[in-house]
């Protein structure tokens, strides 16, 4: 039974409010009711308008504002819990006032209260100025203020359109102007929903035509989703949404769409942005059933984890204010921890009711469907044994950024044979829900070609060869071509996962995709030399396939132990909340025995306990921060050098070369970067060197200036710089190229590995280049193992020149894992972990020999070389980057 009892204001603040007391319980009419006035109180919003000014101007607020501040006055913390005392103060003595009679209904809400523990409360009102007053400061509710959420309802309003019930939730999803925000995350959380329907839309900064005629559509949605930036106008009776760049629109502009919208079935609005309040004034004049706003500016992160824990317990069928209710309380963690505390978030979230609007709950599937399921499998089961198997292993979700073949990551690789590739694979990785309907041909015909011919998978492996020989030698078709090929052979396989980062620009297309490609490089590079030893001489795949694969010179391959090696690809983007849903999902697949990565400090040191509380050992290729060697992982390695080693080399050269000053550019919010930073100094200064202190050291920053920052360092040569960029998690690489390009070859400048790359070369002036020395952990001229390079060269045929390292050790952090494999009788995950830490542990990799120190994972005598920039003709910008003992491309001095 659920209760709710009707606070109705009449009135306002300068002349007095009627007020109506109504209770009882939301399926039946009110069992009582109580009517009273409240006195004249203007002071309580000039209150209340002082504290709003004093909050949205918090310094801390303003980390990550959905809504652009005005002014440049800062207020304290301190004044605005004083206001909240006068607030609170003044609130109480007006509402508990014997005055009018309106201790009766103070009585009655007590009642109420001490009888029920979970209680809607209604405030009905269209003044906007009751509707923003803080009620819950009210001491009535203070001893059951746990058991009850509020809710706003209008005064006025008109019938609502009979719900239109779907066996799944639609979604229309805005994702407007996001300068200065993270709206990502909104984005990221909606897709963690696995019961969306498939025909759910994410409308990036869409056009206003876009968005008309999206909610114009027949089929109808039930759930719009705003996120971006927001604002009330009009006094809070209308609001404005700015969906792009250059537009904005304030609800009135879409009233024919929203109410064709509503007409067909739409239930409930979403505004995740700033200062809503005119919004759902706006949307209730035109009947909207259920709106969910923020009352005031909302912080990123107050946004991102209201929705988070809001859609975790509303898509599991909780009712509305149950599950806005949970979500709120979720947000007290973050207005009561030590640091970075974000004040009033419990504040913010409001429900916006329709009176006679029908309760609507997220559809869940019942008993009957867990009764059909079992009788189903059990049918199956009298079917083939097999089938079964495959039916109760979940595959990948399509759209979750991990796939084996059955979604492209790197969209600028979607050629055509290999989109044609991944269809047929992602054709076996429908939900096993679909698999239900054992009558159907449609469900006969997948398993056939799915899990008994395996035609699917055949198709899919000709595709990708296809692509391979004909568009593109890209890693990911490769890493595709292999699983997709170990399916068609029905071989016995093992599996492993990498984490990669293809960095998106804000419409989600590929902004980055050169580190990721170096790293699958490597990966895929490792995974086709075990699965060669399956596929040369199969009746299953066509007449010379591994001649069509690698051309005449043939890679000896060797499998592990009679089987196969797969490979998922989860895409991070180099996002830490993405990063953490990659590897949230990653430890959930309980064939995966091993994960290579991630890339960026950053990314490892936000997933690393992850992996280390789920047993699942993550092997990281490019991770160097000390933190990691600090506070180790039992379940954590790394094939890279740490940060201490790559300081260690590029101070001894300054000083051996009788550099004296430093000036070091890095980002101070990165583990890599920052840790770096520490050693160098440490090290520098511990050998007599001096750091100059410079202003515009943050290379990170997105107003960096490279020509002010040389500026600063002076005219003089005397003082090295130091680039220490962090890993594309910021413009920070792009900042150091820029500096390269300002210093002319005047000052002597080294550099951590990032700036080692093709980007760097692509300025095609060696001048600029002349006194660069870099420090990386691998190059392909001082290689312990050339035969990989080889090998390399016969794998990705003529255009490719060399392994880089970030492919040679990602290629190592395979082999270290297949080695692993290798060792045990019966490969676990636990096994694995206890095979790296024994200390009789080795493996052979193209970067020499691989060992772990026991107590932090970290590698054993790790390789660390300089290198610098000399002319080399058969590169694309003329230059190459090549260890200090060579004057040229291929020459030592």
């Amino acid at each position: 039974m659920n209760r709710v009892v009707i606070l109705t204001l009449d009135g306002d603040l300068d002349r007095g409010i009627r007020v109506t007391l109504a209770w009882g319980t939301t399926d039946k009419s009110a069992e009582g009711k109580i009517m009273s006035r409240l006195a004249p109180n203007p002071e309580i919003y000039q209150l209340y308008t002082d504290w709003q000014k004093g909050y949205r101007n918090l310094e801390y607020f303003y980390r990550n504002p959905r809504l652009t501040p005005k002014g440049l006055y800062i207020s304290s913390m301190k004044s605005c819990e004083q206001l909240v005392d006068e607030l609170s103060n003044n609130i109480n003595q007006w509402l508990n006032s014997r005055s009018d009679g309106f201790d009766q209904i103070r009585n009655q809400l007590t009642t109420e209260l001490s009888r029920h523990r979970d209680i809607r409360v209604l405030i009905q009102t269209d003044n906007p100025q009751l509707q923003r007053l803080p009620w819950h400061l009210w001491d009535v509710w203070e001893n059951n203020h746990d058991s009850v959420e509020f809710s706003l309802i209008p005064l006025e309003y008109q019938p609502t359109p009979e719900t239109k019930l779907r066996n799944r939730v639609r979604l229309l999803a805005i994702l407007g102007n996001s300068d200065g925000i993270d709206i990502e995350t909104d984005h990221n959380n909606w897709q963690q929903v696995s019961s969306l329907d498939s025909s759910s839309c994410f409308l990036v900064e869409p056009t206003r035509e876009e968005l008309d005629h999206k909610l114009w559509e027949k089929e109808g949605w039930d759930i719009l989703f705003f996120a971006g930036h927001s604002s009330s106008e009009c006094n809070d009776e209308s609001g404005r949404i700015y969906i792009n760049q250059e537009d904005s629109l304030i609800i009135d502009d879409l009233i024919p769409a929203l109410k064709e919208a509503i007409k067909n079935g739409l239930k409930l609005a979403i505004f995740n942005s700033c200062d809503g309040l005119g919004l759902a004034n706006a949307l209730a004049r035109l009947q909207m059933p259920q709106a969910i706003i923020m009352k005031e500016p909302v912080p990123d992160e107050v946004a991102q984890t209201f929705l988070r824990f809001f859609l975790e317990e509303f898509s599991q069928g909780k009712s509305l204010h149950k599950a806005v209710k949970v979500a709120r309380k979720r947000l007290h963690y973050l207005e009561n921890r030590l640091d970075k505390k974000l004040p009033y978030a419990t504040w913010l979230p409001v429900i916006y009711h329709h009176p006679k609007a029908q309760p609507w709950r997220w559809p869940v599937s019942g008993s009957l469907v867990t009764l059909l399921i079992k009788l189903a499998l059990g049918t199956v089961a009298l079917l083939s044994i097999y089938g079964i198997y495959k039916i109760a292993t979940e595959p990948n979700k399509l759209g979750d950024k991990i796939s084996s073949g059955e979604e492209i990551l790197d969209t600028t690789s979607a050629r055509r044979f290999k989109h044609r590739g991944v269809k047929f694979m992602a054709k076996c990785q429908t939900p096993w829900r679909d698999n239900l309907a054992i009558f159907s041909q449609k469900t006969w015909q997948r398993w056939e070609r799915c899990w008994w011919t395996k035609s699917n998978y055949k198709k899919a492996g000709n595709l990708f060869l296809k692509s391979w020989q004909e568009e593109d030698k890209d890693p990911e078709t490769l890493i595709y071509l292999n699983n997709a090929l170990l399916e068609a052979t029905k071989s016995d396989y093992y599996t492993i996962a990498v984490a990669v980062p293809i960095v998106r620009n804000k419409n989600g297309s590929v902004k980055h995709r050169e580190l990721a490609q170096k790293i699958l490089r490597g990966i895929g590079h490792a995974q086709t030399e075990v699965n060669l030893e399956l596929f040369q001489d199969n009746d299953k795949l066509p007449n010379n396939f591994t001649e069509k694969l690698l051309g005449k010179d043939v890679i000896n391959g060797k499998s592990i132990k009679g089987k196969g090696l797969k490979v998922l690809i989860a895409d991070d983007a180099n996002i830490t909340s993405e990063a953490i849903q990659r590897a949230k999902a990653l430890v959930k697949e309980r064939d995966i025995l091993g994960v290579v990565g991630h890339y960026a400090s950053d990314m490892t040191m936000e997933t690393v306990d992850i992996y280390n509380s789920n047993k699942l050992v993550l092997i990281s290729s490019g991770s160097t921060t000390e933190e990691l060697t600090e506070h180790p992982r039992n379940f954590f390695f790394r094939t890279v050098p740490t940060a201490k080693i790559a300081a260690q080399y590029l101070v001894d050269y300054l000083v051996e070369n009788g550099h004296q000053k430093a000036a070091v550019f890095y980002n101070p919010r990165s583990p890599f970067t920052h840790s770096f930073w520490q050693e160098f100094k440490q090290q520098f200064t511990n050998q007599g060197g001096e750091l100059v202190d410079i202003k515009h050291y943050d290379i990170s920053k997105p107003n960096f200036n490279p020509k002010q920052a040389i500026e600063e360092i002076g005219k003089t040569q005397d003082t090295a710089i130091v680039l220490n960029p962090d890993g594309q998690v910021t413009n920070a690489v792009t900042n150091a190229i820029d500096m390269i390009k300002e210093n002319n070859g005047r000052n002597v400048m080294v550099g951590s590995s990032g700036i080692a790359r093709s980007k760097t070369l692509a300025l095609k002036q060696p001048d600029l280049f002349e006194n660069l020395v870099v420090s990386v952990s691998w190059h392909h001229l001082n290689s312990a193992n050339p035969q990989v390079n080889q090998d390399a060269q016969t794998l990705w045929g003529k255009s490719f020149n060399s392994l880089t390292a970030w492919s040679a050790l990602a290629y190592d952090a395979t082999r270290v894992l297949i080695t692993a494999i290798e060792k045990q009788k019966n490969p676990t995950r636990l096994g694995m972990q206890k095979t790296l830490k024994s200390p009789d542990f080795s493996a052979d990799g193209v970067t020499g020999k691989i060992e772990f120190e026991p107590a932090n994972g970290n590698r054993k005598n790790p390789s660390q070389i300089l290198v610098h920039v000399v002319p080399c003709p058969n590169q694309e910008s003329g230059l190459e980057f090549v260890p200090l003992e060579y004057s040229s491309c291929d020459q030592k001095h």
